[in-house]
């Protein structure tokens, strides 16, 4: 693989980086909603990152009988294994990021592309999240 191509599970690290340089710390993934919001911001993230010369080797869709992405609860599962996050007790219903927005800056700076897409991902998915 070169160094332009993207993986799931980096996608899903620069997700959540991104989400930690917005500052935001907990995320439900009760429900859809999560999956939905995640789905949407890789829709808006791949046109931009092959503009950005970065090639995503995935891509993501929901189930159309249940709503969510096995391919997304894979990738959030590894990102648990990561030290990324962790899922709280006793349901593993929230997303508690374990990465700092100075943390973030580093797991950025190693992912392809520049960090403005991984953030602009994340702030995509904040507001497809938040129009669930």
């Amino acid at each position: 693989m070169s160094k332009s191509d993207l993986t799931l599970d980096d996608f899903m690290t620069g997700l959540i980086a991104g989400l930690a340089e917005l500052d935001i710390k907990v995320v439900s993934i009760r429900g859809n909603s999560f999956y939905r919001a995640v789905v949407d911001a890789f829709n808006e993230f791949e046109p931009k990152a092959v503009e950005a010369k970065v090639r995503p080797r995935f891509w993501l869709t929901l189930n159309r009988v249940y709503g969510d992405s096995p391919d997304v609860r894979d990738a959030l599962t590894r990102a648990v294994q990561r030290d990324l996050v962790s899922l709280d007790n006793p349901e593993y219903q929230d997303m508690r990021l374990k990465i700092s927005a100075s943390d973030a800056e580093m797991y950025l700076a190693h992912l392809p592309g520049s960090a403005d897409l991984y953030v602009e991902a994340a702030r995509r998915f904040k507001s497809a999240y938040a129009a669930a």
